[in-house]
């Protein structure tokens, strides 16, 4: 049973999520809040597995909200967070993703949208809306003035293999092509790169590498 939390400070728009999530079957809604520091004590109080979090709410902003809730957490443990939006091309979801939003959602995403995202975020599974995150990261990093000589020092030759892959917006299954590994290697791979860099999601790997220099938007691979 997936647990989730629904932080959003429209009543209407959270009824509604917490709605569909109580008719699936493998979900439970733990509980509502209304606004960032609410969202801080309900997971303290209910330990969700997933957090949907608006991002511009009174007393506290969905951002500091994700900032101070996964502050200190492993990349394999829960919860996972995805920020809600109204706009796409905002920098507050590039702000979200680079505190370790595992994700973010539109708020006109269709139910099918919520809840794929829901059970990705919860598998440690791609989403959706990865291309979409990659092109906010595109949007809104800008790299170090000075980043460190070698930012990918703790990883192995491989591994260093993979966070440029992934830098540039590849998925699993064309890593594994391109590297000539199976899928389940590069998905070991990528769990090493997260634990070893202290992240927590495939888009802060690619935030990362986009601020210490190590990609810049021309690299990204076009669909």
């Amino acid at each position: 049973m997936i647990r989730v939390a629904v932080v959003d400070d429209q009543p209407l728009f959270a009824s509604g999520l917490e709605m569909l999530i109580e008719a699936q079957p493998d979900m439970a809604c733990v509980g509502t809040a209304v606004d960032g520091r609410q969202a801080l004590e309900l997971a303290a109080r209910t330990s969700p597995d997933v957090v949907l979090m608006d991002l511009r709410m009174p007393v506290m902003n969905g951002l500091e909200a994700t900032a101070r809730l996964l502050e200190g957490v492993s990349p394999d443990e829960l919860p996972r967070v995805v920020a809600l939006t109204t706009i796409q091309r905002d920098e507050a979801v590039y702000g979200a993703l680079k505190a370790g939003a595992y994700a973010f959602l539109t708020k006109d995403a269709t139910p099918d949208e919520v809840l794929g995202t829901i059970r990705a975020a919860f598998a440690g599974e791609p989403v959706s809306t990865a291309d979409a995150a990659l092109d906010v990261v595109h949007r809104y990093a800008v790299p170090a003035p000075t980043p460190p000589v070698d930012p990918l020092a703790p990883l192995s030759p491989r591994e260093r293999e993979m966070t440029l892959l992934i830098a540039r917006g590849l998925s699993n299954t064309e890593i594994a092509a391109e590297a000539f590994l199976s899928e389940a290697t590069v998905k070991s791979h990528v769990r090493a790169v997260l634990q070893k860099l202290a992240l927590r999601s495939r888009v802060q790997i690619v935030v990362f590498a986009y601020e210490n220099g190590l990609v810049s938007g021309a690299e990204r691979r076009r669909g």
